[in-house]
């Protein structure tokens, strides 16, 4: 606003109400007043959620849904998901987990080295965290810098795959259990952030994102033999109730 202008706005200030209506009158003569109403209703545009959440990537989360995780091992991962902190620090000990899913230490020993071999734990400098390129915990551009630190620290993009012999599929349940498999290290996640305000998020889902696992099973055929063995089974223990 220049001088002129700040003057006359200064001068317009300092009239009465009356000299105010008066110079809007004159201005007003022999002009048609349009007017237009505008009406805004203004909603309170917030979302907040009543339940824990987290966010899922979802071509990773598919790559992870293919690593054959056991029931409990999911129970486990979901639990953990609720309590965990931000920034995907676990601060939750195998002993509370046992007792709140009703699973022995044994059993929650060996669940941990499994969600570690498959790439969901991650171990950083004695902490313990959910991969973030799976799962994260708060958005990252809310959290404080520890947080940010704590996303960065738990992300994984490798996994232990098991390496399953031929045989598996012939192998009884005992053996199965007694098997020791060797397993290899390989990457099958990809990075789910970027921490730069340069760069735009042009996240898009990965196709190609897969793993398979070499695990042998058993595959039932419907063969002439088979099924023949299979009618002189049934009418066998359909003769032995007549008799009974």
């Amino acid at each position: 606003m220049n001088t002129p202008d700040a003057d006359l706005l200064h001068l317009f200030e300092s009239l009465t109400t009356e000299q105010k209506i008066d110079i809007a009158r004159r201005l007003l003569q022999n002009k048609e007043i349009k007017s237009t109403t505008v009406i805004s209703s203004e909603e309170d545009k917030a979302i907040s959620f009543s339940q824990p959440y987290v966010f899922a990537f979802t071509s990773n989360f598919r790559v992870f849904s293919d690593l054959d995780i056991s029931k409990n091992e999911f129970r486990v991962l979901t639990y953990i998901l609720e309590y965990m902190e931000f920034g995907n620090l676990i601060n939750l000990s195998q002993s509370s987990l046992c007792k709140a899913l009703n699973i022995a230490s044994g059993n929650m020993s060996n669940i941990f080295k499994k969600l570690r071999q498959k790439g969901i734990l991650v171990e950083h400098h004695g902490h313990l965290y959910i991969n973030s390129n799976i799962f994260a915990k708060g958005m990252s551009h809310q959290l404080d810098q520890k947080r940010k630190e704590q996303l960065s620290n738990a992300r994984n993009l490798c996994a232990e795959i098991e390496q399953y012999p031929e045989s598996y599929s012939a192998m009884s349940k005992s053996e199965r259990r007694t098997l020791s498999l060797e397993t290899e290290t390989k990457e099958i996640y990809t990075d789910a952030f970027v921490f730069s305000k340069k760069k735009k998020n042009n996240a898009v889902p990965n196709p190609n994102n897969s793993i398979h696992i070499d695990k042998p099973r058993k595959v039932y055929k419907r063969t002439k033999e088979n099924e023949e063995a299979r009618r002189n089974s049934v009418d066998a223990d359909s003769h032995m109730q007549k008799v009974s």
